[in-house]
This record gives structure tokens, C-alpha cells and sequence, in this order.
């Protein structure tokens, strides 16, 4: 049912409409409501994480609804409620006092005694929301929007086209774990995480100067083998963590420095995104918001970005790549390999760099999940 709202324009004003008289009827729970479409993971479940942590669950009810829990709702705390149903997410957010989410979201707009919370995931640094090329529709329902600074505030206001005062500056609970673990890393060998952003095809429209590429710089079976062998030789191992929307691509199977991730493979490890990515030396990424995200740790970051004017003319940037840069940009594979080996011999150019991107992307009264919560009304 929610996928077909998303999707047509007159469900969706009949389903707003139909939502809030529903919506104004009920009366609200003393209940916080996490939600996710894709997945309870990123921002939502670390929020859930500090929730639980905390002893929220004593005096709220906690639910948390999405379509996957990575086996977490196998031990359900005391007043927790996971839910797959949509229906059932769908009488929880009409009847709860608050409702947070980072992915997804339901199109109609709080009323008294409730608050909706945008999480989001993750500063814009590529065209989002209203911005990007064909959005109309109206994405403004909620109260509050996470944002980290004064400088993603005017991006995302135009995004998703809300007023100033909607808008809080806060961190992302995700980077609670970056915060804490910030400065060098203790591995023997260098270990590496590559998030390649999301891309619509691995080949773009040639007229936009794409390429037949795998993944970036790697455009046969062959590359992969023999980059898994340079990685050896320098002491390195690579951890890939497609896009969750990425189609899936072919690897060889007997890799033994670079490793392929998801979702599914953190939570067997017992772990998950960002508290992986803490434990590891560098970031190699390229338009991607994590590369913002990562630079509380203060460790080097590579961008592979030979698409670069390809990306520009499909997706889009609301930045300048010298607005967002904090490390080497990479080009193809001899400048991939130089900075690696570069990397395994422990040297780093661009410190002072990324500590003035910090200063800039970061505020310094900028809230922690507690402050938020209050900021909210929790």
C-alpha cells in the first residue's frame, strides 16, 4: 500500500488527506516510533541503540517498524514492539507522540501532541529532495530536520523546502561512534573501507562521458584480481561496501585482500556500519555524505572520482568538489595504487585540511542525541 502511495500523486493527496482527518481523531500514546523502509539500520537504529542504553523504553513504549531487523528483534527488550506490517506501522505513527525516521517516511503531517522527526542520512552533497532533476511533490512532512551545521542548513531548506525553524542542528546519532573513537586506528595492516556511492547504471549515458566500468576503475574480472594482489604486497585490506540500491556485480570468489560487504555481513560480525568504519585506518569514498561523516575520526579519506563530470549531469552537486574535498581525488587505477602505496607507509598530507573541514561542516554547539531529544520534547 505505501509503496503504491509513494509512487502516484493522487494517492498520495487522497491518502494525505484521508491520513490527517485520522490522524486528527486519534489521540496520541506516550510512544516513540522508529521507522525505516529500507532496512533498520543507519540513523533510526542508533537512536534505537541510545534509546535502550538509556532506559527510555521505562517511561515510553518503544516500536520500531521497518521490513528488515538483521535478526536484532530476537531479544525484544522490555516495552519494545518490532513490527513488519505496514499497516500495523501505519496505526502506530497515527497513534504515537513521536515518530523519527531516516529513510522512507509517511506523507501526512503532525498534529497536536505529536512530533515527526527527519533524521535523514546524511548531508547533501549531492541534489536531494526538491532539488534533484524531476522532484515536485511535497516532501515536508515532519517538524524537525536534522542538520549539522550552518552550512548544509540552506541546501537542505531548499531540498525539502521547510522553514528555518524546522530545521536543528544536531549530529547524526550515527556519528556518535566517530565522536568517541576519533584519532588514529591500532591495526598491524592498514585496513580500508571503499563506499562507492549509489549510481543508477554502471554505464551512464556515454554522451555524459561514462565508461563500461564494474565498479569505478575496475572494468573486468581480471582488474579485480590483480588490485587484490597490489593490496598484499602493500599490507592492505579492502573492505567494499556497494550501495544498498547498487545493482549486484560479478567478483572472482578467491579475493583475499578485498572483500566485498553488506548489511547482512556486518550484522554476523556482530557489528555494524559506522562502528566498523571507526575501527578502520582510511575512508575511500567519492560523493558520497559519508565522507563528512568520517572526518570526525580524522583519518585520511581518498575520493575516486573518474565520473565526475558524468555524475554532474545526470544526479547533480549542491557543492563545488573544493567545498567538500578533504583528501587525494583519484582518477584512475596508477593514481589508486600511488596513493595506497602512500597510505602503507603511514604518510598523510591533508590533516590540516580536514581538520578546516570540520570546522566548517561541523558547528561547535552542535547537539548529541541527548540535546536533540530535548530539543524534540523527549
Amino acid at each position: 500500500m505505501l509503496s503504491k502511495i509513494k509512487h502516484n500523486e493522487y494517492f498520495i493527496k487522497l491518502f494525505q488527506w484521508l491520513g490527517g482527518v485520522v490522524n486528527h481523531l486519534l489521540p496520541k500514546k506516550k510512544r516513540i516510533v522508529l521507522y525505516s523502509n529500507w532496512g533498520f539500520r543507519d540513523n533510526v537504529r542508533y537512536l534505537y541503540d541510545y534509546l535502550i542504553d538509556h532506559s527510555y523504553n521505562e517511561k515510553y513504549q518503544i516500536v520500531c517498524a521497518s521490513n528488515d531487523f538483521y535478526d536484532l528483534d530476537r531479544t525484544v527488550p522490555r516495552n519494545v514492539v518490532f513490527t513488519r506490517s505496514k499497516i500495523d506501522t501505519l496505526r502506530y505513527f497515527l497513534t504515537s507522540n513521536y515518530f523519527f525516521y531516516c529513510f522512507g517516511g509517511i506523507p501526512i503531517k503532525s498534529v497536536k501532541n505529536q512530533t515527526i522527526v527527519n533524521l535523514w542520512h546524511g548531508m547533501p552533497i549531492k541534489k536531494i529532495g526538491r532539488l534533484e532533476s524531476g522532484m515536485s511533490r511535497d516532501i515536508n512532512y515532519f517538524d524537525y530536520l536534522v542538520s549539522y551545521s550552518d552550512f548544509f542548513s540552506p541546501v537542505l531548506k531548499e531540498s525539502f523546502d521547510v522553514d528555518q525553524d524546522k530545521i536543528i542542528i544536531a549530529n547524526a546519532p550515527r556519528n556518535e561512534v566517530f565522536i568517541s573513537q576519533s584519532g588514529s586506528a591500532s591495526n598491524k595492516d592498514k585496513v580500508i573501507a571503499w563506499l562507492p556511492t549509489y549510481r543508477k547504471s554502471s554505464k551512464l549515458d556515454s554522451q555524459n562521458g561514462a565508461s563500461d566500468e564494474i565498479i569505478p576503475l575496475f572494468n573486468d574480472l581480471d582488474d579485480f584480481r590483480k588490485f587484490d594482489q597490489f593490496l598484499k604486497s602493500v599490507g592492505i585490506r579492502m573492505f567494499v561496501k556497494l550501495h544498498p540500491l547498487q545493482d549486484r556485480i560479478n567478483i572472482p570468489k578467491d579475493l583475499t585482500n578485498m572483500i566485498f560487504i553488506d548489511d547482512s555481513w556486518l550484522f554476523e560480525q556482530h557489528t555494524d556500519l559506522y562502528t566498523f568504519l571507526a575501527e578502520t585506518d582510511a575512508l575511500i569514498t567519492d560523493y558520497s555524505s559519508v565522507s563528512i561523516d568520517y572526518l570526525l575520526l580524522n583519518r585520511p579519506i581518498f575520493y575516486v572520482m573518474n565520473d565526475q563530470q558524468a555524475y554532474a549531469n545526470t544526479r547533480g552537486f549542491n557543492y563545488t568538489l573544493d567545498q567538500f574535498i578533504a583528501g587525494q581525488v583519484v582518477q584512475n587505477m596508477d593514481q589508486f595504487r600511488y596513493v595506497l602505496s602512500n597510505l602503507s607507509k603511514g604518510q598523510d598530507g591533508f590533516a590540516k585540511l580536514r581538520r578546516e573541514k570540520i570546522n566548517t561542516f561541523y558547528s561547535g554547539s552542535s547537539a548529541g542525541i541527548k540535546e536533540m531529544l530535548g530539543l524534540v520534547g523527549i
